[in-house]
């Protein structure tokens, strides 16, 4: 099957990609002029805008005032609407049967040629943009530039110049479905209020209340009949989103209990085995017999919730290399390092309540996990070694060890770990497990985990039930592609940032190559497409189109990189660009006969462009 992908030779187009958090001045769009106290004539915005609260008209222009307010309408003129209307609340609130208004930042201002302008923009689908730049105050010496935008989803976004302050007069933020709409009380845009009603504003006095909205934008997001209102400008950054294909879990296994008399009733007079193999381990149902330990065998000093360190001789074979300590838990289990104690990779529990979390213990570790205790002294976990046949055998025996219980209640159980240090192969046999609970007057966990994992985190492939389940081979988990990007793309003037693939699968099963490539967007797809239809089920697309093709070097190893400038000749602050890295593997040859297209996919990642 051919795999086509689409390359665009010119990095100019990503400069359209703005999605400012920021103010950016740099395309205001078509100027409506300049002066002092106008109100301009009504003019198409280019989308129908949902005011909410103001039932479901759908507007079409806005008139713009250069005093930093606009009027929405639907093609007529502007009702209760002057140019020398400065944002007192009386006036954001309008009168019987006035136009709802917009006013990113209402004072007394003036705009003069030629640097000083008021233009819209309406030439980004579904946004329409006003910019006023380099307005003064009213007997004000310095320039001021801000902007709001329109989004056809009823979103308004209010964004302000870096160092934008008021020298002398009042200033009002805010909006309005007018209608003489009840005024309510002032908010604090800064504390993301939320707004039961069409209407919401702040006032501003450089002698009591300081503009403090400068470098920022502030989002009114519908929410019902009024607003939720988030104030934010964004550093440069890149935010991973999404998730790669595929995970396969195949590293760990295990079966839970929830309580002490099902564990019983499966595993009592069972047995299973591991046998190493290239991967990890075999593990099949039964070939083990409990050994009873001699009279010679060591009494570990374990008591409740530790372990002991047994010295392995020769060291046990494991995956990826060899054990020569074995440390053995009181509560049923036997790690090759002494990390698993304390149970941090269990929070909020610990080492005595079983869970999922096993799988993330830091060292490699055979369970049959369960809160016991030896304090009571009536079983002990004891260890001998012994010589069958060719092999060296290490015997790890939970020797009638109690249920932790308060108080103290008759639960002994008895089972075993069979090491043989010969060959690798681990058996785990359950003589007898209690089947009372942990009784007494206080509720503890009762749960068991029989299972196995290697040491670092692996996926949860769920529990099973062993007995009928097994055999199975642990393997290799098969994670997702990964995509990550640094540093920040400040482009103050310019950052090279280089994008790393993780978790590249190999394009051929054994084969140790790995290829993969990847794209840049200007538009994304956030919940992701998955690509069933073509054969690549499971895999999903984050980015909306294939603007432009970075190469990625074959590599051989799952890991690789490219590299790509940020500079503020291309890109503006506030732009943003989705990646999504592929690569190609045989069709088919994951495990389970997955993606028959051949190929998988990264998570998204948004970057966002800006000179900090």
């Amino acid at each position: 099957m051919h795999r086509c992908f689409a390359v665009v030779p010119t990095l100019a187009l990503l400069a359209a990609s703005a999605a400012a958090q920021c103010l950016n001045t740099a395309a205001p769009g078509s100027s409506l002029g300049a002066g002092d106290n106008l109100l301009f004539a009504p003019a198409a915005m280019g989308i129908s805008f949902p005011m909410a609260g103001a039932a479901g008209i759908p507007f079409t222009h806005c008139a713009v005032s250069t005093n930093g307010v606009l009027f929405l309408t639907t093609g007529g003129a502007a009702t209760d609407a002057l140019g020398t209307m400065y944002g007192t609340t009386t006036q954001l609130s309008g009168t019987a049967g006035a136009s709802p208004r917009i006013a990113p930042f209402w004072t007394d201002l003036t705009s003069i040629a030629p640097t000083g302008q008021v233009a819209l923009d309406t030439s980004v689908p579904g946004r329409c943009a006003v910019t006023w730049i380099d307005s003064r105050e009213f007997l004000g010496t310095t320039a001021k530039s801000f902007q709001v935008e329109l989004f056809n989803t009823g979103v308004v976004r209010m964004s302000y110049g870096a160092g934008l302050a008021l020298e002398s007069q009042f200033a009002l933020v805010g909006l309005s479905v007018g209608n003489n709409i009840a005024l309510p009380a002032a908010s604090d845009l800064s504390a993301a209020p939320a707004l039961a009603t069409g209407i919401g504003f702040q006032q501003f006095d450089p002698a009591s209340v300081p503009f403090d909205l400068a470098g920022k934008s502030i989002t009114w997001t519908p929410s019902g009949g009024g607003f939720q209102v988030t104030t934010s400008c964004e550093a440069a950054a890149h935010t991973a989103f999404g998730t790669g294909c595929y995970s396969i879990p195949r590293e760990s296994f295990y079966q839970y209990f929830a309580t002490a008399a099902a564990a019983a009733a499966a595993l009592n007079g069972q047995s299973m085995r591991l046998t190493p193999t290239a991967t990890g381990y075999g593990v099949t149902w039964g070939g083990g017999s409990y050994v009873v330990p001699p009279g010679t065998a060591t009494v570990l000093a374990t008591n409740d919730d530790n372990h002991s360190p047994v010295v392995a001789a020769p060291p046990l074979p494991v995956p990826g290399g060899t054990a020569p300590v074995l440390y053995v838990h009181t509560n049923g289990f036997v790690s090759t390092g002494s990390s698993n104690l304390g149970g941090a990779w269990n929070t909020p529990q610990n080492d005595y309540t079983p869970s999922p979390a096993f799988r993330n213990a830091p060292a490699t570790a055979f369970w049959s996990w369960h809160d016991y205790t030896t304090l009571s002294g009536t079983g002990r976990v004891k260890t001998h070694t012994a010589v069958v046949g060719p092999d060296t055998v290490l015997y790890v025996t939970w020797d009638a060890v109690e249920s932790y219980a308060v108080p103290e209640v008759a639960n002994p159980s008895t089972f075993q770990f069979q090491f043989n240090l010969t060959t690798g192969v681990v058996t785990y046999v359950w003589q007898n497990l209690t089947a009372i609970g942990t009784g007494g007057s206080t509720v503890l966990p009762e749960a068991h985990l029989i299972g196995y994992s290697p040491g670092g985190a692996s996926l949860d492939p769920g529990a099973i039930t062993l007995a009928s389940a097994l055999p199975l081979t642990t393997n290799a988990d098969v994670r997702p592609m990964t995509l990550g990007a640094a540093p920040a793309p400040v482009i103050n003037p310019s950052t090279a940032v280089t994008f790393t693939l993780g978790s590249i699968p190999e394009f051929l099963p054994g084969s140790g190559v790995y290829v993969s490539t990847l794209f840049l967007s200007l538009g994304s797809i956030p919940g992701g497409f998955d690509l069933g239809l073509i054969g690549a089920g499971g895999c999903s697309a984050y980015i909306a189109s294939l603007d432009v093709n970075l190469g990625v070097p074959v590599s051989f190893v799952p890991t690789a990189g490219t590299n790509f400038v940020f500079d503020n000749v291309v890109f503006a602050p506030g732009n943003v660009v989705y990646a999504q890295a592929v690569a190609l593997i045989a069709p088919n040859s994951l495990p389970n006969g997955q993606n028959a297209f051949g190929m998988t996919l990264s998570n998204g990642l948004r970057t966002n462009v800006n000179s900090f």
